[in-house]
């Protein structure tokens, strides 16, 4: 039984026949052995047999069986316990977890990787794998919730922990690498940040292709083709993605490559073909219960099926639709709690490490600030003792030389006294009312300094008002001219895209700051309808680096728009396809800085942005004025060049006013 397993770890992966075989073998040698009398053979079977049951569950999985995979795992968990082996059982949990979240049973799936982590974190250093897989269930829990860039943190911490484990055979990293590339690049697509989303695919590919993971080698190949149709370069994905066909394939390669096709077709507008390979796609993800693929299977067909005018076909998908979508709802208030545990227990872990930090440093510094406390105390008590001895001798010897004028002396004494009291009389009236002088002039100040904040805010609230209309207007003629054209699906979709917009904007005009991650999701969501007007002319990317903490950092609202739209409207003037929008946030010597660029057509030497004369752009010119106190704020404008020199685009950089809190 050791020697199958050996043989199944180092010569196999999970999609080869052969696994299957070795491990069905050995759950019938299992079974014998676990008839032993003797308490080792019978705890060495019992082991084995559990091992047995987990290759059964990933079976069941690969097969089209996903309902099945969990009794199996379950029955895996039992063994293990009956034995004491805490170790193998919760690494059971971990793959258990797995199963659960892609039947959408995400609740379950969080609840059993809190379990495992707990565990394997007592002692992390021997136990990196376990993490590591672990790990990568976490990133495909944000993956699936459409948390992309939070998945691909987490990705690239799998990789390293695989990476850094000195026992784990290199063999097995790679199958494990495989797996996790292609998730990261399947996130960087859903992105649409397609150069990093290739480069994953091709690290994924050449792992297969090394460890000999056919399956998964199609599977990358599937999407690489999508990567194509996403690109909208419709020749390049058919070829790719019908050399796939009629290869075998896991089912879930298969259920990709097939609503690749409809899709493809789907765009051709070849809504025969594209209804064959929806149609199968879709009934395949139905089977084997791919929650995520039916929603996309059933939103091709709609369209398949409206192009077909087949509306029978076209009703019952959007039934199926909608109970789709209610199950979703219900899931989705799981998953936002599963979600919030989950992070609240990573982030209890660093901040309880901080904590530790922190003392040490601070109980160094506490015995630092004691010792030169000390030291101090000690100097000034000597200081002070020498000029007592001092001024004594001193007193000593005005006292034998005073003697015979102290008759004299307390006379004039007597005199000086009673100026004195007059002087110092005086004196207390000319401080008391300087004091109150001072004290009215203070309180003055800061009435007149609370007012003129209060009227900073409003006339803020009032210059966000004042381009509200500005946008609406525009907005409300799009959704006009799409339905003067017949186009009522993108009619439709612009209308709920718009309407989220609109609230967000009217909830945070009310604000005098929010948060950084509001206003990414207000402009990811603008760009988003800017996209659609223009005809998908142009792809875009929203990227706020790492160091940045999105949830702790408050900026003015609505600062970006004007100079995005100027982006699209101007600079992609020119242009009627493949023109691109870039919008990054970024710290520089601790100061926030907002940069658009575009590959348009530029600036003209003579016409630069800072003139620009739009309401929107004067609106938010003058509220930054307002908000950094500087009057000779800029807005930093280049042309952006090719190697031959010639004007490739433009960029708009400026620095933004913010707060942080934590």
């Amino acid at each position: 039984m050791s020697a199958i397993v050996t043989l199944m770890k180092t010569k196999y992966t999970q999609n080869n026949p052969n696994y299957f075989y070795l491990n069905n073998w050995m759950g019938e040698l299992a079974l014998k052995n676990q008839k032993s009398k003797n308490a080792s053979v019978y705890e060495s079977a019992t082991s084995y047999l559990a091992t047995h049951y987990s290759g059964v569950a990933i079976q069941q999985f690969v097969t089209g069986k996903a309902d099945k995979s969990v009794g199996y795992i379950d029955k895996a968990i039992t063994a293990y316990r009956s034995i004491g082996d805490d170790y193998n059982m919760y690494f059971q949990y971990i793959i258990k977890a797995q199963f659960l979240y892609r039947t959408n049973q995400t609740e379950r799936a969080v609840s059993c990787l809190f379990d495992a982590l707990k565990y394997y974190e007592k002692n992390k250093a021997n136990n990196l794998s376990q993490i590591a897989y672990a790990t990568s269930t976490l990133a495909n829990i944000y993956a699936k919730q459409a948390k992309h860039k939070e998945a691909i943190t987490y990705y690239k911490k799998v990789i390293e922990y695989y990476n850094a484990d000195p026992d784990m055979a290199e063999h097995a990293k790679n199958n494990m690498k495989v797996s996790v590339y292609g998730s990261m690049g399947n996130s960087y697509q859903q992105l649409k940040m397609y150069g990093e989303a290739v480069e994953c695919y091709q690290k994924s590919l050449a792992l297969s292709k090394k460890t000999g993971d056919k399956t998964n080698e199609r599977l990358v190949y599937t999407k690489l083709g999508m990567v194509k149709l996403d690109q909208n370069r419709y020749d390049e994905a058919e070829t790719i993605l019908l050399e796939m066909v009629n290869t075998p394939m896991s089912k879930l390669s298969e259920a990709h490559l097939n609503l690749a096709l409809g899709r493809l077709y789907l765009e051709k507008e070849d809504f025969a073909k594209a209804s064959a390979y929806a149609e199968k796609g879709f009934s395949i993800s139905v089977e084997n219960k791919f929650i995520d693929l039916q929603e996309s299977g059933a939103n091709f067909l709609l369209k398949i099926s409206k192009g077909n005018k087949d509306f029978k076909r076209a009703l019952e998908i959007q039934e199926f639709r909608e109970k789709l979508k209610d199950s979703s709802k219900v899931e989705a208030s799981k998953n936002a709690l599963a979600q919030q545990q989950l992070k609240y227990d990573f982030e209890k872990k660093e901040l309880q490490q901080k904590i530790v930090q922190d003392k040490k440093v601070s109980d160094l510094k506490l015995q630092a600030q004691k010792k030169a406390a000390l030291d101090s105390s000690k100097n000034k008590l000597a200081r002070q003792q020498l000029v007592y001895d001092f001024e004594k001798k001193q007193l000593n010897e005005k006292l034998v030389q005073g003697k015979k004028l102290n008759a004299i002396k307390l006379d004039a004494e007597k005199k000086t006294a009673e100026k004195n009291n007059l002087l110092l009389g005086l004196s207390s009236v000319l401080v008391l009312f300087s004091a109150g002088g001072y004290f009215y002039y203070r309180n003055s100040k800061q009435k007149q300094s609370i007012a003129n904040l209060e009227k900073n805010q409003i006339k803020q609230k009032l210059l966000i008002t004042q381009m509200n209309p500005h946008f609406i207007f525009n907005s409300v003629q799009n959704i006009r001219s799409l339905i003067n054209n017949k186009q009522n699906d993108e009619a439709v979709d612009y209308l709920g895209k718009f309407s989220t917009l609109t609230r967000q904007i009217l909830e945070n005009s009310n604000e005098n700051y929010i948060a950084l991650e509001e206003e990414v999701q207000m402009i990811e969501n603008y760009l988003s309808i800017q996209q659609l007007l223009y005809d998908y002319k142009f792809t875009f990317t929203v990227i706020v680096e790492e160091d940045i903490d999105v949830e702790s950092i408050f900026l003015p609202p609505m600062l970006a728009q004007p100079f995005i739209e100027n982006a699209i409207k101007h600079g992609l003037s020119n242009m009627s396809e493949n023109g691109k929008i870039a919008v990054h946030f970024f710290l520089q010597q601790n100061k926030l800085f907002f940069e658009v660029t575009d590959n348009g057509k530029g600036f003209d030497t003579d016409k630069k942005i800072s003139n620009h004369k739009s309401l929107a752009m004067t609106i938010t010119k003058e509220r930054l004025v307002n908000y950094t106190k500087n009057k000779d704020f800029v807005v930093q404008t280049d042309n952006l060049l090719n190697p031959e020199g010639k004007i490739n685009g433009a960029k708009v950089v400026f620095e933004v006013p913010y707060i942080y809190e934590n």
